[in-house]
């Protein structure tokens, strides 16, 4: 692995680990795209299914609701504070599901020992993804679906777009695919068949800016929020007050996600 690749690790890592107690606060965008995730993943009673970058386990328990008492459901994640915190959850819910620490680039399963794979917004974190698609394709049974999304709308863009607005500069996130048809390309090109790609949104309803703010504050826009100088993060909330909420009302935000799916 270069030098890039294990930075751009180490940095996911630690982004990860600390918003892992505030991920997907506010009206729950993870939750409503990983349900629809599950579904596109078309995951039947018995399977065993692997979840891919599980985060707060958006898309790890559904699958689990979906296999039922007689399927398993194995989630994976580089940050050891959402495992842990993922794992805790599991067990007050009393869901059969838990996630390990483990490199998505570098999967510790036997080949075909999965009937679905999928991975819910983590693909573009990852420094070498055709290698991790390689990956999800070597661990899955011959026949098996995978499903992945990433964002094409994301749930920050009104703090992007103000921004933008005041010419606040963001470091531009390398990997990250919006485009249906780069998204097909990719799966194909790790050797998926049978791939398609929709795109799919949901108008999200916040309280107040100030519920907006603290729901990207549990996101990856975190560290970028975190570093603004106390000015410019005052310029960037009242930027993003009079975009969506001049009057400080409730107001909805319409995200969208692109989810594809394909066959080994």
């Amino acid at each position: 692995m270069n030098d890039d690749a294990s930075g751009r690790k180490a940095r996911a890592k630690t982004q990860f680990n600390t918003v892992a107690a505030e991920y997907d606060a506010g009206p729950g965008c993870f939750a409503h795209f990983g349900r629809r995730l599950v579904t596109a993943a078309e995951i039947q009673p018995g399977q065993r299914v692997l979840d891919v970058a599980s985060g707060r386990g958006a898309v790890l328990f559904p699958c689990a609701e979906r296999v039922g008492q007689t399927g398993e459901v194995v989630g994976v994640d580089l940050a050891d504070e959402m495992v842990r915190a993922t794992n805790a959850e599991a067990s007050r819910k009393g869901i059969p599901a838990r996630v390990q620490v483990m490199d998505a680039e570098r999967l510790d399963f036997a080949e075909a020992t999965f009937d679905r794979v999928l991975c819910g917004f983590g693909i573009m974190f990852l420094p070498d993804q055709l290698r991790a698609l390689g990956e999800f394709r070597r661990v899955m049974k011959s026949g098996g679906r995978l499903a992945v999304s990433t964002w094409r709308v994301s749930q920050t863009s009104e703090i992007e777009a103000a921004m933008v607005e005041l010419g606040i500069r963001r470091a531009k996130q390398p990997g990250w695919i919006t485009e249906p048809d780069d998204l097909s390309k990719l799966l194909k090109a790790a050797g998926f068949t049978d791939v398609s790609v929709k795109v799919d949104s949901h108008s999200f309803r916040y309280a107040d800016v100030e519920e907006y703010w603290r729901q990207a504050r549990g996101t990856g826009m975190r560290r970028t929020l975190d570093e603004l100088n106390a000015a410019d993060a005052e310029r960037l909330r009242s930027a993003l007050t009079r975009r969506v909420s001049p009057e400080r009302l409730e107001f909805y935000s319409t995200s969208a996600a692109l989810i594809a799916v394909g066959c080994r």
